[in-house]
């Protein structure tokens, strides 16, 4: 996947950012997907932000993790909500495997093998577990399938199968994420996007969580764009990092760069 967001805001209430015209074509690695953005600028612009700053983006992956670092306010979750359809922009254009989907309902993103795990355990906190994994699995049209998925998620994430029939708001903060992981999972996406996995969970849990996340690359070939500030235990799973600092990308490579502190110290 290759990535390019490259834009700039105006004071007041709207906000405006180039999202470089981009597409996600079928590739022949056992991942199977690649996106791609190529040179020609279009407008993207949405009602949220209100500060005058200047975004980029970019980093290239097929099947791999990209994951995407910055200080708060650089972005980064508005970057994710507009490519997932969260946020309908005013303009512009994004293209997923040949067709435009910029403004396109999230459902309709889900269906075509997009999922998206947002901030704060995206679970719903008064069913259980199993009714959260089978609402998960609500796009798939033979759902006669189900089962056999959520022994998948199952094998991945072994409390969850304990715990069935436990109410998902009575979970731990670690067991919630990995149902709101494995609720993206059972539609059996190409691409999931994660909105900062760990925040608000233990370091035990974190690691646990990030660890979860490689299995899942490299188990089921998902290409994962992955936004998150625990640099200690994100970096070691990633196939590649972009840094974003005041709305610009300074950064975009391998993550054993970044591996020593005081270059770290140096993009923040």
């Amino acid at each position: 996947m290759r990535l390019w967001w490259d834009g700039k805001a105006n004071r007041g209430r709207r906000a405006s950012f180039d999202l470089k015209k981009a597409s996600v074509l079928p590739a022949s690695s056992r991942q199977g997907w690649s996106a791609t953005i190529d040179q020609q600028n279009r407008s993207l612009s949405d009602d949220l932000e209100k500060w005058p700053r200047r975004r980029g983006l970019g980093g290239s992956f097929r099947g791999e993790i990209l994951l995407v670092l910055g200080h708060n306010g650089a972005g980064k979750t508005t970057l994710m909500r507009a490519i997932f359809g969260l946020l309908k922009p005013a303009a512009g254009e994004v293209t997923y495997d040949g067709k435009p989907i910029a403004g396109r309902l999230p459902g309709e993103n889900v269906a075509e093998g997009i999922a998206f795990v947002p901030q704060g355990h995206g679970i719903f906190r008064t069913l259980s577990v199993h009714d959260n994994l089978e609402l998960g699995g609500f796009i798939m049209a033979d759902k006669a399938k189900l089962p056999a998925r959520m022994q998948t998620i199952f094998k991945l994430f072994p409390i969850l199968g304990e715990r069935q029939q436990q109410i998902g708001g009575t979970l731990s903060g670690g067991q919630q994420q990995m149902l709101a992981i494995g609720m993206a999972l059972m539609h059996e996406p190409r691409v999931v996007i994660l909105d900062e996995p760990s925040i608000g969970l233990a370091p035990n849990l974190v690691d646990r969580v990030m660890q979860s996340i490689a299995e899942i690359n490299r188990s089921f070939g998902t290409s994962i764009l992955m936004v998150e500030q625990n640099v200690h235990y994100s970096l070691p799973i990633a196939n590649r990092v972009a840094v974003s600092k005041a709305g610009r990308k300074i950064y975009d490579g391998p993550p054993a760069h970044l591996q020593d502190d005081v270059e770290l110290i140096k993009l923040f």
